[in-house]
């Protein structure tokens, strides 16, 4: 099986819940929970999530809200905004980008189901 990206174009608007493996790119919108246990998610400048995520590795360019459970990284860059709590192993903030939640860094964070 090969480990694709998914993409949720610039435009598209995804209202619901997402679970997966691979790894996601998001430049439009969800609105909802994402579960990416061992994949890595991009949120573009032009996306935005709201709602919860789960996931191993998150870069944000773009928006989100909620909560951000990231069991190895979460990278914010200059123009992304994380309005929400975070949990996570690591975390870099690029300078100009915005985080407004409490957050939590651990030296691991256990997976409960593999």
């Amino acid at each position: 099986m090969g480990n694709g990206v998914s993409t949720i174009a610039n435009g598209l608007i995804i209202n619901g819940n997402i679970t997966g493996d691979g790894d996601m790119n998001i430049a439009g919108c969800v609105e909802g929970e994402v579960v990416i246990r061992n994949g890595t998610m991009n949120v573009d400048r032009t996306g935005s999530v709201e709602g919860n995520i789960v996931v191993k590795d998150i870069s944000v360019a773009g928006e989100v809200r909620g909560t951000i459970s990231a069991s190895s990284k979460i990278s914010i860059k200059p123009t992304g905004k994380v309005r929400c709590d975070v949990k996570t192993a690591r975390i870099d903030i690029a300078e100009g980008a915005f985080l407004c939640g409490n957050f939590e860094v651990e030296d691991t964070i256990d997976s409960k189901s593999n």
